[in-house]
């Protein structure tokens, strides 16, 4: 937890860009799509076949942005793209707060409960919602470039992630085991009330 406030810290207080680039803020972003302009050459099946090593390069980037003026800075589709980025690692937040509180009731022996049922599928849900955060946030930071104008790199941008990612399995096999988790407290209540 004294990770991440420190990470958030960091990240919100922190310039983000290199001093000699004359920029009040800075953000990465990894994952877009980047297409350059310029056609690249394509391969031709005598390279397929007669290389021993075949590389194939992904249009996969890390964007820098940054932001020069206060102007951009606080423009809409900067601010958007802010708040959005702020969602997201508050989601991450809250995800880390849940783990922990759920492991501490483990340890205190306390398995069984409402509380920690509620916690397995509240952890779920914001699993499930990560990929979406995170694809919404890269359209903001996209949108972000094209509005401004901020585009000076020779490449096309594109939004380069989708809603679903192994977050979201992993969230879908967690919200059915806490579903589960919710139903055996169900029935031990009910058992505990009989005896």
């Amino acid at each position: 937890m004294l990770f991440y406030i420190a990470f958030v810290g960091v990240k919100l207080f922190n310039s983000g860009a290199p001093a000699l680039s004359n920029s009040l803020k800075g953000y990465a972003v990894y994952d877009i799509e980047a297409v350059p302009h310029e056609p690249v050459s394509v391969r031709s099946l005598d390279d397929w076949f007669r290389k021993r090593v075949v590389v194939y390069p992904t249009s996969s980037a890390l964007v820098d942005l940054r932001f020069k003026s206060y102007d951009e800075l606080f423009s809409v589709p900067a601010l958007l793209y802010q708040v959005s980025q702020i969602f997201y690692w508050l989601l991450i937040g809250f995800l880390i707060l849940c783990i922990k509180k759920l492991f501490g009731s483990f340890r205190r022996d306390e398995v069984f409960t409402t509380r920690n049922a509620s916690l397995i599928l509240w952890g779920s849900t914001v699993l499930i919602l990560l990929p979406v955060m995170r694809s919404i946030t890269q359209h903001l930071f996209i949108n972000c470039i094209t509005k401004l104008h901020l585009n000076d790199s020779g490449y096309s941008l594109r939004n380069g992630v989708g809603f679903i990612a192994a977050e979201t399995m992993i969230g879908l096999a967690l919200l059915a085991f806490g579903l589960v988790f919710k139903t055996a407290i169900d029935i031990k209540k009910e058992n505990d009330s009989f005896i």
